[in-house]
């Protein structure tokens, strides 16, 4: 008897029609993904059964080998409220193989058309002018002190420029003058390392001091 050659994978999929639906499922831009992978974010209540009926019926999309991810959100606090603790909701992914590929279209070079970089650079220059301190900010802030206090206790600071090292980097001869401040800065680099740690940050303080121990009047004078 002569074999039957299956070239697809038989699948039974539902038949419920939905006409308003209520819920959204947005596909995630990945490209760590293969041609034959895509990745949706879907509601919390939705099912692998939801997602590959809703791809069939809603787009022709036949899906296999769907995998399902919940994300936690971190704890994180408002700026209405500070000190006020809570958890976002929960983000569900799910990764489907399909039957044919996928290929998303290349990023445009000028998005200055879509407003992208204006529309978030009007958001920062509200919350400046209202005296809000985003989130985004406070971490800039803390990564900026952390490489602070790394290079304090490291003994390090940003003696070459950036441009003599870019221009080493890409092979280019640095003129005399760059040459004689590259001199000088290796020279003080070397200065620093025979430095103790305690020294050197002597050296680098502000001088500033706290104007008293009560909380209520934590404030710097120089």
């Amino acid at each position: 008897m002569d074999a039957i050659p299956i070239s697809k994978k038989l699948i039974a999929f539902g038949s419920k029609k939905i006409y308003l639906p209520k819920f959204t499922v947005a596909m995630v831009r990945t490209p760590g993904l293969s041609p034959y992978h895509a990745r949706f974010l879907v509601p919390l209540d939705f099912s692998k059964y939801d997602l590959r009926d809703y791809l069939y019926h809603a787009y022709n999309v036949k899906c296999f080998n769907i995998r399902s991810y919940v994300k936690q959100m971190p704890i994180r606090d408002t700026t209405q409220q500070p000190r006020h603790w809570f958890r976002p909701d929960s983000k569900k992914y799910m990764t489907v193989e399909m039957e044919q590929p996928f290929v998303w279209p290349a990023l445009p070079e000028d998005i200055k058309a879509w407003g992208i970089g204006q529309q978030k650079s009007e958001i920062d220059q509200a919350a400046e002018a209202n005296g809000i301190v985003t989130m985004e900010q406070k971490r800039q802030k803390a990564k900026s002190l952390r490489e602070q206090v790394k290079a304090l206790l490291m003994k390090r600071e940003p003696l070459i420029e950036k441009s003599l090292v870019r221009k080493k980097r890409e092979g280019r001869e640095l003129t005399p003058e760059e040459l004689q401040k590259e001199e000088v800065a290796l020279q003080k680099q070397a200065e620093n390392e025979r430095m103790s740690a305690l020294k050197f940050w002597e050296q680098k303080r502000t001088g500033k001091v706290v104007q008293a121990d009560d909380s209520s009047r934590y404030t710097i004078k120089a």
